[in-house]
């Protein structure tokens, strides 16, 4: 598993340099990275979403589905829960930057790291369906809680309207029917999710072009989160799954379950903490310092955790 990070970050890595290439060479700017930000968060993601409930229905499976997200809402409210105590606001120039962390603590790159992640370390397996689960609990906090990290309120109409829990509700609608999309609508969906990955990583790399000063501040800050992920909520997360693997033992996969949901809950700073940046006007070189930061660290610490976790299970 600890090759199979490296060789995801090195992915990472060569498209965000394309992407500062890109922007550098023909000058983009702060609109070139609403726009691609905004055909991210409101568009591909909502086709990603669409994309992975495209499968047959199977009750065992949606049994399986309903218990994950149980486990990934008590582990997404605990790192709400340290990300308060931990990061809270405390002078009016620490509440921009404040508002960034929070969110970096709870929302990670389950997606991208993870999905190939899980794929790599449990093939074969429904893994990666599990994954899918927890991204649903992932989305719908996002955008309800997240988003009042961010902006301090939330827009119920917004929360309604937004493509991604649009198309959570609907990617649950296409799961429980007795079959799925024809297939020159799935395959459209499927490409179109496809370019999630790049997208994502280009406008990490794009946002590298607006890393004009590096402050000190910006590594301190970037390690104190590193040891509230991989120190304090490795801890309290591992407990969480432990907690939930004794309390579900029955259920056939539940062992599967509970690494897919640690794995998930400890990959870096999700680029939806970027798009958040580019969209609410944050720090975007604080926001795309951070994610580079998590993810080095998480090359050597996520392989770790993971290790202890299999002493445990």
């Amino acid at each position: 598993m600890f090759f199979l990070v490296v060789r995801q970050l090195v992915i990472m890595l060569l498209i965000a340099v394309s992407g500062y290439i890109v922007t550098k060479a023909f000058g983009f700017g702060v609109t070139e990275q609403k726009f691609v930000s905004k055909i991210l968060t409101y568009f591909i993601n909502p086709c990603l979403i669409l994309a992975r409930f495209d499968m047959e229905f199977n009750a065992e499976r949606l049994k399986s589905l309903g218990i994950v997200i149980l486990i990934a809402l008590a582990v997404h409210f605990a790192m709400i829960l340290i990300a308060v105590l931990f990061l809270g606001k405390r002078t009016a120039a620490d509440s921009e930057l404040a508002d960034i962390e929070r969110v970096a603590v709870v929302f990670t790159n389950c997606g991208f790291i993870g999905i190939p992640l899980i794929a790599g370390v449990f093939p074969d397996s429904n893994g990666v369906f599990y994954l899918l689960a927890y991204i649903v609990c992932f989305n719908f906090l996002l955008w309800t809680v997240g988003y009042y990290m961010v902006c301090g309120k939330i827009n119920l109409r917004n929360v309604i309207t937004n493509p991604n829990i649009l198309a959570l509700a609907i990617g649950l609608l296409i799961f429980c029917l007795p079959k799925t999309l024809p297939t020159v609508i799935s395959q459209s969906i499927s490409s179109i999710s496809s370019m999630n990955t790049s997208m994502a990583m280009f406008l990490l790399g794009m946002l590298f072009v607006t890393f004009r000063e590096f402050k000190k501040e910006y590594l301190f800050r970037a390690l104190k989160i590193c040891f509230l992920k991989y120190i304090v909520i490795a801890i309290v997360v591992l407990v969480i799954v432990y907690c939930a693997f004794r309390l579900f033992h029955n259920v056939e996969e539940i062992r599967l379950i509970c690494y897919v949901c640690y794995i998930a809950a400890l990959c870096p700073v999700g680029m939806t903490v970027s798009s958040f940046a580019v969209l609410f006007n944050k720090d975007e070189s604080y926001t795309a310092f951070l994610t580079l930061t998590t993810s080095v660290v998480s090359l050597v610490m996520l392989p770790l955790s993971v290790f202890v976790a299999e002493r445990i299970f």
